[in-house]
């Protein structure tokens, strides 16, 4: 009874809602500070207290990224629309100038530690030298939606990216978003606002909502990569009430990208986990401008991030796909583009 009750809690979560920059310097972290909280307590939801009793300490990266061998892992802060903004960074040691660059958002209710570990993003700063930011969100909760957003959020990111890309010699033509959930849905409004900023987009257990579409008139170059489950119940495939559906969605990244109308091939992928109780097929947009579109949907999928080992994470939330590691998928996807 107990589990189930924490996994509907939990659920439950995640189903309640989709000026200029001082810095402060990064600092090694290996765990999340535990003194008072840095940000403005005027300026955040009451929700806040309660998220941080579930969780945890959210502190500054909200608890402890496993180790990647041949990473290091840095966390810093940034002052942007009178709040002081947090981040954790995980990179490659030794790292080259002109790395590439990866912005990875966490769901609503979670910390930048937690999403670390879930999708294994380490992997990207050892095997091909990537630095993966994870941004912290205003108590855990992007404002992904221009119509009821009260936070610069956009404004935020942009800044981010700039100030990192400047300090540590990072390559500013291969920077792409990637997001989970909340994150997700909050990635294409920056696509969308900041279309100048992104070389491409990954996109997971998310979908496009109507009042984002509605400020991403006219084409534009923007690779992306989605991975949506059919059984999601959050975030339902086939679209809610000014939320598309998971293909309208995809076809909308088309049009964006040039690709040729309605010219998708789908392909079966081999089912490597046949415990899971999923499988899972790709659709792919042919005959595009020099990018890529992709939709990897999980049949049986739930609300979760394909590839995790972490599947107790995702209780209530659905089934988890073994056949698909959408970390490693959407940084094959979406790094061989370059922004213009």
């Amino acid at each position: 009874m107990l589990r189930f009750c924490c996994a509907f809690l939990f659920a439950g979560l995640f189903a309640c809602g989709f000026a200029g920059a001082d810095a402060a310097p990064m600092r090694p972290a290996s765990a999340a500070p535990t003194g008072p909280s840095t940000i403005d307590p005027d300026a955040v939801p009451t929700e806040a207290e309660f998220l941080g009793g579930l969780l945890g300490p959210i502190g500054i990266i909200g608890g402890i990224v496993i180790p990647t061998p041949g990473t290091e892992i840095a966390t810093g802060t940034l002052v942007w629309g009178g709040l002081l903004r947090s981040y954790l960074v995980i990179r490659p040691i030794g790292a080259p100038a002109g790395a590439p660059v990866l912005m990875l958002l966490h769901p609503r209710a979670q910390s930048p530690a937690r999403t670390a570990n879930l999708t294994r993003a380490g992997r990207l700063a050892a095997d091909y030298g990537a630095w993966v930011y994870l941004p912290a969100a205003v108590a855990a909760i992007w404002a992904d939606n221009p119509t009821t957003g009260r936070v610069d959020d956009v404004g935020f990111l942009e800044a981010l990216v700039a100030r990192e890309v400047a300090s540590h010699g990072l390559d500013d033509r291969r920077v792409y978003a990637a997001g989970y959930s909340n994150g997700g849905f909050m990635v294409q409004r920056l696509a969308c606002e900041r279309p100048s900023l992104l070389a491409g987009i990954a996109i997971v257990a998310a979908t496009l909502r109507d009042g984002v579409a509605g400020r991403c008139a006219g084409r534009g170059r923007m690779p992306a990569v989605m991975f949506n489950g059919s059984l999601d119940l959050l975030t339902p495939y086939n679209g809610s009430p000014g939320q598309r559906s998971a293909p309208e969605t995809a076809a909308f990244w088309a049009a964006r990208n040039q690709c040729a109308p309605g010219d998708v091939a789908a392909t079966a992928l081999p089912d490597r986990d046949t415990r899971d109780g999923t499988t899972a097929s790709v659709s792919r947009y042919n005959r595009c401008v020099d990018s890529t579109v992709a939709l990897y949907t999980i049949n049986n999928g739930g609300h979760t991030w394909p590839g995790t080992e972490q599947v107790a994470y995702t209780l209530g939330l659905g089934a988890t796909s073994g056949d698909v590691d959408a970390t490693l998928e959407l940084w094959r996807q979406l790094l061989p583009y370059r922004r213009r």
